[in-house]
């Protein structure tokens, strides 16, 4: 379903929040799924999930097409000797039908309030042009350890150079700091 202005599709989709800890709603899974292998090249494979279950979700629904994807993920990473909260922008997508509305912005924006007590909100995006319209910077000499996950399986610890595709918006506190970044964890 198109729209004639960014602002006219907020009146005829509906917004939903999700949780980890939600009951499992098949129809929901599977249109989570559908629109993740629609999405991501390297395709999900049928799940709702690439390396890990986001803490939340938040969805944009048309009726009974899901439209829109953020997956929400709180936890802390290690930046030089500075330890920060951060919330992790994952799966951030837009069925191809309803793209170039606002909606990828706007299911930001409201991931990004939902951030409470966080202080960045990071992403790793091959195409940056929404990011930096929504106030993401790339993040230069993004020196990133990492757990690396393939296939739903741990295998190593990784240390990359993400300064192409990792980026960064402050949400409180101080600016960014310089450093080697480690995840404690998997990518999102």
């Amino acid at each position: 379903m198109q729209f004639s202005s960014k602002r006219n599709w907020t009146h005829y989709m509906k917004f939903t929040v999700h949780s980890a800890t939600d009951s499992p709603d098949p129809v929901r899974n599977a249109a989570v799924a559908g629109l993740l292998d629609t999405c991501f090249d390297s395709g999900h494979g049928g799940r709702t999930f690439h390396k890990q279950i986001p803490h939340g979700r938040l969805l944009v629904w048309s009726g009974s097409d899901l439209m829109g994807h953020v997956g929400m993920d709180y936890r802390v990473v290690r930046v030089g000797d500075a330890t920060l909260p951060i919330l992790g922008i994952v799966d951030l997508c837009v069925a191809p039908s309803a793209r170039r509305q606002g909606i990828g912005a706007t299911l930001l924006q409201r991931a990004e309030e939902r951030a409470r007590g966080q202080s960045f909100a990071l992403a790793m995006a091959d195409d940056h042009r929404l990011y930096l319209r929504t106030g993401y910077s790339l993040i230069p000499n993004a020196d990133v350890t990492f757990l690396a996950i393939d296939e739903v399986r741990c295998h190593s610890v990784i240390r990359r150079d993400l300064s192409e595709i990792f980026m960064v918006k402050q949400l409180a506190g101080d600016a960014w700091p310089d450093g080697p970044i480690d995840l404690l964890g998997h990518l999102f």
